[in-house]
């Protein structure tokens, strides 16, 4: 396993290294008379304030002491209420519990669960014993489920018995035999499961001695130390097991909570997105913690009419979704006619936003206030975000302003500068990059270069001021008779037509163009629109090879558990139902 230590360098010593660079580049980019200094896609955002040196453990625990009675966390679903002093009580029983067992300072304990508030006391367990949580989706089925165990070595997972139609005590209890480091599987509910632990008794099993001495022992575990593994979607191949650091996490969460503005006042959040997901560790866990805000679970699972009926029963301030999140929300608004009135701001990330978006988030749900957040799994959630009482046109067209501590740079597929402004390759370097992936130093070396810059993957443009947009991921980019399209700008014009909802844009097999531009497409209620008339939309708007040639209306679309449209699902059940035509084997 490569364990890295990623540290901002100095700025005298990042300037040295990008003198060094632009020497390096100069012939290439001075040939048009331009400025290397003033044109070179670079900037460095090195904050105002000093980095925590400070564990999750620590941070939960400053929280608790300074709003001990305030509510922490309201599970809707399960009629729970915990003060921040309640949690912290009962974390380091849980803690001292897992200690109990046996697990051991670096050892992983995996959370196969959906949003149940047992997620949230494990994950802050783990961190205050200086375990790794090893957050696994839940939608996850057995071969998934075994392989996440096997590749990292998870020793405990806790799960609950059932949900929705998984039985996640019975899928354990079966690959149990074939994963050797699986010492205990404990399950949240009221029977005990023949073969498992429960969660109640995990809680109970330690001595008060050993449960204070949880709190003594919290500088012993190092900031730099890994406190979470979480797999990547896995598109290609097997996922990847990606190592984040306690440091990571709370100063990201730190400027999450300052950029969202949390820290303005007393703010309520009903989460939408699922725990196990980067999104909602950092900007809703984690964030909450350096605000004093309480967390509102609406259901195990996203539901928009219960997101809606929370926000009002709860006077939720905040809430955080992903774009396809926001349009489900928006379309159950535009039926009930809910009187959202609380809402000061909302989040959204996961996937770029389209400007119509924005607005219609505005006409539907009269939030005004509204942040873009963009970041990977492997730079521990955000790396753009953006700025307080910034213009709505940077909201609504940018992912936001480069975060605090953080240096940006766009390349060319060389690996060179391009200018302010051009599309590339967007790298990263700073505090948020990942530790690695575990047990994978050949895909850590590819990912991460000698000089600590992280490949993103990101097709990217960034501006002087600091705010950057995404073009697509380098890897859905479609060649379209050697034009080179990506789904994302697609995307964009067509969810600026006033009857469509949501597009999304994928290349399917062509005989004579190599491939083509296929949409699938989900119109507003009560709306009825043709192939042609999409098309006719697209002249004048968009270059024509941009418009697509195959356009297929749908009701629903297949999603991830954390609210990602899976697009290859997409593309198979087009092609199955023989709409596009299928690459020839």
């Amino acid at each position: 396993m490569l364990h890295r230590n990623l540290t901002v360098l100095s700025v005298g010593f990042r300037k040295f290294l990008l003198a060094q660079f632009r020497v390096h580049t100069e012939k290439r980019w001075t040939s048009s008379g331009a400025s290397i200094e003033k044109d070179l896609s670079y900037f460095s955002h090195p904050g105002r304030q000093p980095l925590l040196e400070m564990t999750v453990g620590q941070l939960f625990q400053e929280s608790a002491e300074r709003w001990p009675q305030r509510e922490c966390i309201i599970s809707m679903h399960q009629n729970v209420r915990l003060t921040f002093s309640d949690v912290l009580s009962r974390v380091d029983k849980l803690a001292a519990g897992f200690k109990k067992l046996g697990l051991k300072k670096g050892d992983r304990i995996g959370i196969w669960a959906p949003n149940d508030y047992q997620w949230y006391l494990s994950f802050v367990a783990a961190t205050r014993a200086g375990i790794i949580m090893v957050g696994i989706n839940p939608a996850y089925q057995k071969d998934e489920i075994e392989y996440c165990i096997q590749k990292v070595g998870v020793k405990a997972i806790v799960c609950p018995e059932s949900s929705k139609r998984q039985n996640y005590a019975k899928v354990l209890l079966d690959i149990k035999q074939r994963c050797p480091t699986l010492d205990h599987i404990i399950v949240y509910s009221q029977d005990h499961v023949r073969g498992t632990r429960r969660f109640s008794d995990v809680e109970a099993l330690a001595s008060d001695i050993e449960v204070e001495a949880i709190g003594k022992e919290q500088s012993d575990i190092s900031p730099g130390a890994g406190c979470n593994i979480q797999f990547t979607s896995g598109t290609t191949g097997k996922p990847k097991a990606v190592l984040l650091g306690h440091k990571s996490f709370v100063n990201n969460s730190k400027q999450a909570a300052e950029r969202t503005e949390l820290l303005s006042g007393q703010q309520k959040i009903c989460l939408n997105v699922p725990f196990f997901h980067a999104f909602g560790m950092v900007q809703a866990q984690l964030a909450s913690l350096h605000a004093g805000s309480t967390m509102v679970i609406a259901s195990p699972f996203f539901n928009p009419v219960t997101s809606i009926e929370t926000i009002i029963r709860e006077k939720c301030t905040v809430t955080f979704g992903t774009p396809t999140m926001w349009v489900n929300l928006i379309d159950v608004q535009h039926r009930l006619s809910a009187p959202v009135e609380t809402l000061f701001s909302g989040v959204i990330g996961g996937s770029p936003a389209s400007p119509q978006l924005f607005k219609r988030i505005q006409e539907h749900l009269r939030l005004n206030n509204m942040k873009s957040i963009y970041g990977l799994t492997e730079t521990c959630a955000i790396i753009f975000q953006s700025l307080p009482g910034e213009l709505k046109e940077f909201t609504e067209n940018t992912v936001g302003h480069v975060s605090d501590h953080i240096e940006a740079l766009v390349v060319d597929d060389k690996g060179s500068p391009v200018a302010f402004g051009h599309p590339g390759e967007l790298w990263v370097r700073g505090y948020t990059s990942m530790i690695g992936y575990w047990n994978d130093e050949e895909n850590t070396r590819k990912t991460i270069t000698e000089d600590g810059w992280l490949k993103t993957g990101d097709q990217f443009i960034l501006e002087k001021n600091g705010y950057g947009r995404i073009v697509g991921r380098l890897k859905d980019m479609l060649i379209r008779g050697g034009e080179n399209i990506f789904p994302k700008e697609v995307e964009h014009f067509l969810e600026s037509h006033p009857g469509i909802v949501e597009a999304h844009a994928f290349g399917v097999y062509d005989d004579v163009y190599g491939e083509e531009i296929c949409a699938c497409i989900r119109t507003r209620n009560g709306v009825k629109l043709t192939a042609d008339d999409v098309k006719a939309y697209g002249r004048g708007r968009v270059a024509h090879f941009k418009i697509p040639r195959y356009i297929v209306f749908v009701d629903q679309l297949p999603k991830t558990a954390s609210g990602k449209i899976q697009k290859f699902k997409l593309r198979e059940e087009v092609e199955a139902k023989g709409l596009v035509p299928s690459k020839p084997k």
